[in-house]
């Protein structure tokens, strides 16, 4: 019964993915890994990853960091309430898709006894592209931060 779930749930992804990918504003579906991914939208993240790679073996790309020169190009604006952080980046990047940033959230006030802490989100922000942020917080009593975008990740687009 449950190999009989997984092959359905299999054939629903796949036959997702390839619809979504013929949505494409010249009918020829995703030109690379990450707009598959992107394509895919809610669909299991490890059959879209699957799908994504059988389609586009060999070509997945690989994330290094950012340069100083790509990340002062990232314009990020956020906050935090309620235990999540939120807000929107955008990649002033012609060449770089971008697939997580770190974020620093000081307490403040500043020297109080409270934690400083960093949290990686993993995104995907195509060049000259703008996407969400959002990230929960390890809870204390902390109600404000000042925060700041110290790094981020990605690859270079083909």
């Amino acid at each position: 019964m449950e190999v009989e779930y997984r092959a359905i749930v299999a054939l629903f992804s796949v036959a997702f993915l390839l619809s979504s990918g013929q949505s494409g504003a010249n009918q020829t579906g995703p030109l690379n890994y990450a707009q598959c991914i992107k394509a895919a939208g809610n669909t299991a993240a490890s059959e879209a990853a699957r799908s994504c790679l059988e389609k586009f073996s060999g070509k997945v790309p690989e994330d290094e960091n950012l340069t100083a020169e790509a990340l002062v190009k990232l314009d990020a604006d956020g906050g935090s309430g309620y235990g999540i952080f939120s807000g929107s980046i955008y990649n002033g990047n012609s060449d770089y898709t971008v697939t997580q940033v770190t974020i620093l959230l000081t307490p403040i006030p500043a020297g109080s006894p409270l934690i400083t802490r960093e949290y990686n989100i993993d995104v995907t922000v195509q060049p000259l592209t703008k996407s969400a942020l959002s990230v929960a917080l390890i809870s204390d009593v902390t109600r404000e931060f000042s925060w700041s975008l110290t790094k981020a990740r990605g690859y270079k687009a083909r």
